[in-house]
């Protein structure tokens, strides 16, 4: 009797301490680096033309467009009121090999110090990790994956063609003609941006596109006003209204001054 308990003790404590050194292996995450609340129902979908691309940033020397860049790129897709949720949540070369050749055609970097890895990088850890709460967009290849559906889905350049709007130097647009040429892919969901050159010319720079949580074109009315802030307080503005548009061609050799 006296073994059978001094057994039943020994397996006990085993069980036990093995449960403890168990549970110190798990990783202990700060709280600060998970927050996965998904209470988010808005995304924006951003394009930008990389025409105007280099008027928006100051070191103008640093940007660079690859020769095979002809059309509007992607910037980004970013659920709103929320960023950087993991910072734990790795992402590595090896996820996006498959889609690489799309990826670099349609989601290029133009920053000279910014390769495209670190640039799909840098929009992962503070977009793609708030995203990934969603179960078709729920990891790196996932995430990239609905992106680049969106971007062929939206085929801005198609109907810009349609309407006769193509890039010039000296041919500039009214907001009406803009809007009007989108309206019919995106209906009212999605908003112009711009940038001034250095005349003081109202440039377009990009084009914000609402896109709800599974995906699909527009937002639900609650999420409106949030949109339109996040749009008004990032790189360029809403372009005006009572002001004609320029719409600069791309000029690989000096994209910092397309139309010298």
């Amino acid at each position: 009797m006296a073994f059978y308990k001094m057994s039943t003790i020994w397996v006990c404590s085993t069980v036990l301490l093995i449960g403890w050194v168990f549970t110190q292996d798990q990783p202990h995450w700060p709280t600060s680096e998970i927050r996965h609340s998904c209470n988010w129902t808005c995304m924006l979908f951003t394009l930008q033309w990389p025409g105007s691309f280099c008027l928006n940033i100051d070191k103008k020397n640093i940007c660079r467009i690859p020769e095979n860049i002809q059309d509007w790129t992607i910037h980004g897709l970013w659920p709103l009121k929320d960023h950087y949720c993991c910072n734990c949540w790795p992402i590595f070369h090896s996820h996006l090999q498959e889609l690489e050749p799309e990826i670099s055609q349609l989601w290029p970097s133009l920053i000279k110090t910014r390769s495209n890895f670190i640039f799909w990088k840098d929009e992962w850890f503070k977009h793609g990790t708030c995203a990934g709460c969603v179960e078709n967009m729920s990891s790196p290849f996932l995430y990239f994956k609905a992106v680049l559906k969106l971007r062929l889905l939206f085929s801005v350049d198609i109907f810009l063609e349609k309407a006769g709007i193509k890039p010039s130097c000296n041919a500039s647009y009214k907001y009406d003609d803009l809007h009007g040429a989108l309206k019919p892919l995106l209906g009212d969901n999605f908003v112009l941006q711009c940038v001034k050159d250095e005349k003081e010319r109202e440039a377009w720079l990009q084009l914000k596109i609402d896109v709800s949580k599974n995906v699909t074109l527009g937002c639900p009315a609650a999420e409106k006003l949030e949109s339109s802030r996040v749009t008004n307080t990032s790189s360029g503005h809403p372009c005006p209204r009572n002001t004609t548009i320029f719409y600069f061609p791309i000029n690989h050799k000096h994209p910092q001054q397309p139309c010298t």
